[in-house]
């Protein structure tokens, strides 16, 4: 099991090591930009070459395999947890991605995808809300595909919050003597 709130390259590390009872450290190697497997037994859907740095004590490079996660099926959907938030000052998507890593428990880094503007609200529409999706990178380590959540205005209808509307009134007690 990945520990995906480290950054993307310990998380290969850290998956290098388990698989082959090694110690490596980001300090011994470089990592090249993965992309889509072909042809594997078992399948895996991305391909990387891993590089010894300049004067580790390790010379080459291996291409390993392996399977980066899809950001809805692999993360979202079997969380089971319901991705809505509130625009509040966001303006990019950037903006909404401590939110998401802490709901998810995953360290999406500016390296795993792609920043764009949030939705315009239009205001003055109590509940609007909009979809935004997150693209992971074509070069992200860890994940591909894309997820989508939703985003809702600060406007919230008072109607949705006040849904009783026949109170009890006021009662008179009088002071203790």
């Amino acid at each position: 099991m990945s520990d995906l709130t480290k950054l993307p390259k310990q998380v290969m590390i850290d998956l290098i090591n388990t698989d082959n009872g090694s110690a490596l450290t980001d300090a011994l190697l470089d990592f090249g930009l993965p992309t889509a497997a072909t042809g594997q037994t078992p399948a895996r859907n991305t391909e990387l070459t891993v590089t010894a740095k300049a004067g580790s004590g390790y010379t080459g490079s291996v291409v390993v395999t392996y399977n980066r996660l899809h950001l809805t099926t692999g993360i979202l959907t079997p969380s089971g947890k319901d991705a809505t938030f509130v625009v509040g000052d966001a303006t990019k998507i950037k903006d909404l991605i401590p939110e998401l890593n802490a709901l998810l428990n995953i360290n999406l880094t500016d390296d795993d995808y792609v920043d764009g503007d949030l939705p315009t609200f239009v205001g003055g529409i109590p509940n609007e809300e909009h979809d935004v999706v997150v693209v992971a990178k074509a070069d992200s380590l860890c994940y591909i595909g894309s997820l989508t959540f939703k985003l809702k205005s600060d406007e919230i209808e008072l109607s949705s919050v006040i849904t009783v509307t026949q109170l009890e009134g006021l009662t008179y007690v009088p002071p203790v003597a």
